[in-house]
């Protein structure tokens, strides 16, 4: 039967060979074929021969790195690797091997092997007769393993077994994921660190240019300040000069030449301002020179002392000196000394509490002390030094700020608030610098066994410590301002305004300079009472104990400021209805508008017309004595009252007023019944009362009765029996007593 294919068959399929003659085949009737060949006769039948025969293929074994795999769990089989559906191998298990077999061992010859590894493999493997696939190092991923037999060329079983290759932890997908994100990461701070230095590069060049465009402007700033002090001294001088005269005159008095004294030290003071700017400016344009001269120190240092003798009696301090009897020759700038010995003064006493001492003491010491002192290196010609100190009783100096106080423009806490340094902050940068130019040292500490401030300088004396040009004689003009005499002193003008037994008005004036404080009092003392303090909370306590009728305050001032001061008074309900004047230095009108919302009555910049000062002043007492009457003729607060009260005092009063209305028909009604209603204390609501009506309280809980009936009287619904009855009077004689005594008429006149 002929089916159209063909079929080729060879030795392995049971030929006798390979090899046959030619014409040397034949066919039999049976059908059967008989070939000739060089091994012998191959003779069979076609319709014996089967070529459709099955082999069943099997998956045996596989082996990793050379060791056989046993099936289990957690294992990269969990079977026999025939009856399993997948391998599943680590990312350190990729070399290995499988191996298969054809299950027809009489057919082995004939068994033809193909393997392909798909995913990694493009063609089929030929294998040949040998059951083994190996694959090394094959990468991670999803495989298929496919294996196939064949025989005579074709294709009789085919076998497949997925496998898969997990990625090691560091290069799973998941860890991409983070590395991914890391470099986002990454990406974004170089970004912005990129950004930032951009940004930062452009802020130092800007700040190079701001540095630099500081540095002109100061400069022009600086000669500008310098032009203007020189061009100050020429009227200082005109105006010194016939202050001294005058001075000197017999016939002037009393006020007339406390006056003078006061012009005279603010000239002497005008003039060491302007002094000081000039040399601040040299010493930034380094055009200062250091001028010595042997002189004798302590006579030097106690000129300087002398003119802070009147500032520390106002303010109650001792003022000692300890060392100055004796001479002290030195090599010495006599105006660079003053200089550093004044601004060290001055700080001493702005910030030296009423009643403390300020030290001043003098010494020789020898290189050797002065080496500990200063602990820097010292030339081997300053033998011998001047160390001067000056010790205050303040609040002393933080520890972590005593390297930074002779910085310029350095102020602790702020203006007003400050321990040190309070003002323009050079004082102390100023008197660091000429301490330098002088060869010296300046230093600030703390005292040990108490509270205050120290500071020491120390200088060479000897004449090899300068150089020759430094020991040059001074040339040029000096300004000097004749000694003051004091024919009269404060306290003897204080002790005449004690002994005058009168009614004026007493006016608080609050201020740390001494010589404004001085001007005021002398202005002021004509007609008023004047009570002075140097600080706000000394004035506070002043206050609570007898109450002013106006204040007086500067509004930078140490500890606390003119403005806490005027807020804390608007505050107290004992001390609310006292007018406060402002009067300060602070011009702006951002300065002005703070002072009126922390409830100042007033704002008066210095410098001041004393007219207008004065004018001002008798306003503010004027409508205080207004409202007073207003207040002895109402029973509310109605909307002039309002207007003229402040809110803590319209609610004061109301209270008040609810309080007599709700007790108007007792006759036992008394100030303790106050007291206890309106949670205050009898001294608090006498002085209160006083403040705001000028009536003790019981004068003022009567006329408020009166008052009453007299409103009563007018309604005319009521008769005066019941009136007196209504209003808390014990009997209708008494009731027509008080009320003829006050209106000037009796009940029944008044209601006819």
């Amino acid at each position: 039967k002929k089916s159209g294919k063909i079929t080729i068959f060879y030795k392995e399929d049971g030929l006798s060979g390979n090899e046959f003659q030619d014409r040397t085949s034949c066919q039999l009737p049976n059908g059967t074929i008989i070939f000739g060949g060089t091994d012998g006769l191959t003779i069979f039948n076609p319709d014996n021969i089967n070529i459709n025969h099955h082999t069943k293929l099997l998956l045996e074994d596989l082996t990793i790195h050379n060791q056989l795999v046993h099936p289990g769990k957690g294992q990269p089989v969990e079977a026999i690797l025939d009856s399993c559906k997948e391998i599943n191998l680590s990312h350190d298990q990729n070399s290995f091997s499988i191996s298969f077999a054809a299950l027809d061992y009489g057919e082995y010859q004939r068994t033809h092997y193909f393997y392909k590894m798909e995913g990694f493999d493009k063609d089929w493997i030929d294998a040949g007769n040998n059951a083994l696939a190996n694959y090394a190092n094959l990468p991670t991923g999803h495989y298929t393993f496919k294996v196939r037999i064949t025989q005579n060329n074709n294709a009789i079983q085919e076998s497949s077994i997925e496998v898969y290759i997990h990625p090691a932890p560091l290069n799973s997908w998941w860890a991409w994921l983070f590395y991914t994100f890391l470099m986002i990461i990454v990406a974004y701070f170089v970004y912005r660190n990129s950004k930032r230095a951009v940004i930062a590069r452009r802020a130092a060049r800007q700040a190079e240019i701001d540095k630099q465009q500081e540095q002109r402007t100061n400069k022009m700033n600086m000669s500008f300040f310098a032009n203007i002090a020189h061009e100050f001294r020429n009227p200082l001088t005109m105006i010194a000069g016939p202050v001294s005269q005058l001075a000197d005159k017999t016939y002037l008095k009393g006020q007339d030449q406390q006056l003078l004294y006061i012009v005279q030290r603010s000239i002497r003071r005008m003039f060491r301002l302007v002094n000081q700017l000039m040399d601040f400016n040299k010493l930034e344009n380094d055009t200062l020179k250091l001028k010595v001269e042997n002189v004798d120190v302590i006579k030097i240092l106690n000129d300087i002392c002398d003119p802070f003798e009147f500032n520390v009696k106002q303010k109650n301090i001792t003022l000692s000196r300890i060392g100055m009897n004796d001479t002290l020759m030195a090599w010495t700038d006599r105006d660079k000394l003053e200089k550093i010995v004044t601004n060290l003064l001055s700080n001493a006493i702005k910030f030296t509490p009423t009643e403390g001492v300020i030290t001043i003491a003098v010494d020789l010491i020898q290189k050797e002390e002065a080496q500990k002192e200063i602990k820097t290196l010292i030339t081997s010609h300053d033998t011998f030094y001047v160390k001067i100190t000056v010790t205050d009783t303040g609040k002393g100096i933080p520890e972590n700020q005593l390297d930074n106080i002779f910085r310029r423009y350095y102020q602790l806490d702020n203006q007003t608030k400050a321990i040190i340094n309070w003002g323009s902050g050079i004082g102390l940068y100023f008197a660091n610098s000429l301490a330098k130019l002088h060869h010296g040292y300046l230093k600030a500490s703390n005292r040990t066994n108490m509270q205050g401030a120290i500071f020491t300088y120390i200088y060479p004396i000897n004449a090899l410590s300068y150089t020759e040009e430094e020991r040059k004689p001074i040339k040029g003009e000096e300004t000097f301002i004749r000694p003051i005499k004091r024919h009269i002193s404060m306290s003897k003008i204080e002790k005449e305004e004690t002994n005058k037994k009168d009614d004026r008005p007493t006016i608080l004036v609050v201020d740390d300079d001494t010589e404004v404080i001085n001007y005021m009092r002398v202005l002021l003392s004509a007609d008023y009472n004047v009570r002075t303090c140097l600080d706000a909370n000394t004035a506070l306590q002043q206050m609570r104990m007898k109450e002013p009728n106006i204040v007086l305050s500067d509004v930078i001032m140490p500890n606390k400021n003119g403005y806490e001061f005027c807020k804390e008074i608007k505050q107290d309900i004992q001390l609310s209805h006292i007018p406060v004047i402002l009067v300060t230095a602070k011009v702006t009108l951002d300065n002005q508008v703070e002072g009126l919302n922390v409830g100042a009555d007033a704002y008066v910049t210095k410098p001041f017309d004393q007219k207008v000062l004065l004018a001002l002043i008798r306003s503010q007492l004027k409508n205080r004595e207004r409202v007073r009457n207003i207040l002895s003729q109402s029973t509310t607060t109605n909307e002039e009252i309002a207007k003229a009260l402040s809110k803590q005092d319209k609610k004061f009063m109301d209270e008040l007023y609810e309080v007599m209305e709700a007790e108007l028909t007792n006759s036992e009604f008394n100030v303790n019944r106050v007291t206890e209603t309106l949670h205050i204390s009898r001294t608090k609501l006498y002085y209160k009362i006083k403040g705001l009506t000028g009536q003790n309280p019981s004068d003022f809980f009567r006329n408020y009765k009166l008052n009453r009936a007299l409103q009563l009287l007018k309604e005319g619904n009521n008769t005066i029996s019941e009136i007196t009855d209504i209003t808390g009077f014990s009997t209708l004689s008494h009731f027509s007593f008080v009320f003829k005594k006050r209106f000037g008429i009796s009940p029944s006149q008044y209601k006819r």
